[in-house]
């Protein structure tokens, strides 16, 4: 909001519009798809306009292949500019899955500003952020091997479905990437580096506050989901205000009751909201433990991630995946030195 936007200028130096200005969406979009095309050792290949179903003559659609083979695993489609009627948010939606007969068609919508013939469309940080997070989703669907996970609504448990593409969002903060991905509009120069480490001072402000939040509204949605939920609009106000300020540090305001606007709970997180902090635990335990250590664009890691953790989708036990993938029991140490507890 604006005050968080005031923070960051006058304490931190970090000005997102100016920022943004070394984020065109046309060469942020490309540049995402190449990033993952290297990491995860595959081609994505557009169709001609015309030559596939769509609903909107936006919609760019891609046939996803593995490099190696050149053999098809997938499709997806990329609706990236807001319109009349349209979904108002970021989200993924699998529109066909994977059977034995053909591999996964998945569909991104973003609601991002379309370019001008005067000025190109330049994104927020925040917003790449989201482009990433967002990508990451289509590449877990895509890259699910076997027949398995056909009948899964979601590729893997609820509280996981969100560390892949949380973990991969820490690529738009690395120096090495951010070369590639950060082009000012008009002089076609990288982000300076004074901006990069500024930037990356201030990735943590308020996140203390953030966090409280997270585990507000997830304790919220384990009490109305437990044992002894409440039952009338009386009792959920109640709860409400009694929740948010001793968890939050957030007084509640007077008749306001966060569940009108808890989309989340009709919406396959029932009961399992705390998903995505506990993601978090686990997305930066991969990236501490691979990623960091051995390289973000190392092709190696890139595939072990592609071969351990999404092709097997929601199948067998999720833990096994990651102790193979991490080379021993996962841990909280890498989240705790992320939030700068530890």
């Amino acid at each position: 909001g604006f005050y968080g936007d005031r923070l960051l200028v006058t304490k931190y130096g970090v000005d997102a519009e100016k920022i943004k200005e070394y984020f065109p969406l046309d060469h942020v979009v490309e540049t995402t798809l190449d990033i993952y095309q290297e990491l995860l050792s595959l081609i994505f290949e557009e169709l001609p306009k015309g030559t596939y179903w769509t609903w909107h003559k936006e919609a760019r659609c891609f046939q996803v292949k593995d490099k190696e083979s050149g053999s098809p695993i997938g499709y997806f489609y990329l609706d990236l500019h807001p319109r009349q009627g349209k979904y108002g948010h970021a989200a993924i939606f699998h529109l066909v899955k994977r059977t034995a007969s053909h591999g996964a068609v998945d569909c991104m919508l973003c609601n991002l500003p379309a370019s001008t013939p005067d000025k190109p469309s330049l994104l927020r940080h925040q917003n790449v952020v989201t482009f990433f997070h967002e990508f990451g989703h289509i590449m877990h669907a895509i890259c699910t091997e076997g027949i398995g996970n056909s009948t899964r609504l979601a590729k893997c448990p609820r509280d996981f479905v969100e560390a892949p593409s949380q973990m991969l969002e820490n690529w738009v903060w690395q120096k090495q990437v951010l070369e590639r991905l950060a082009k000012h509009y008009q002089t076609n120069e990288s982000l300076p580096d004074k901006t990069l480490e500024s930037m990356i001072r201030a990735k943590h402000v308020n996140v203390a506050f953030s966090s409280l939040r997270q585990i507000y509204l997830s304790r919220l949605d384990l009490e109305i989901h437990g044992p002894n939920p409440p039952t009338t609009v009386e009792e959920i106000q109640a709860l409400v205000d009694r929740l948010r300020p001793s968890i939050s540090l957030v007084e509640n305001p007077p008749g306001w009751a966060t569940l009108r606007t808890f989309a989340h709970l009709m919406n396959q997180y029932s009961a399992s909201y705390y998903g995505y902090m506990w993601a978090e635990v686990l997305s930066a335990d991969m990236f501490a433990t691979r990623f960091e250590k051995e390289g973000v664009m190392n092709p190696k890691v890139g595939m072990d991630y592609r071969k351990m953790i999404l092709a097997p989708g929601g199948t067998h036990n999720l833990n096994d995946h990651l102790t193979k993938f991490l080379g021993r029991s996962t841990n909280n140490e890498a989240f705790l030195k992320s939030r700068g507890i530890l």
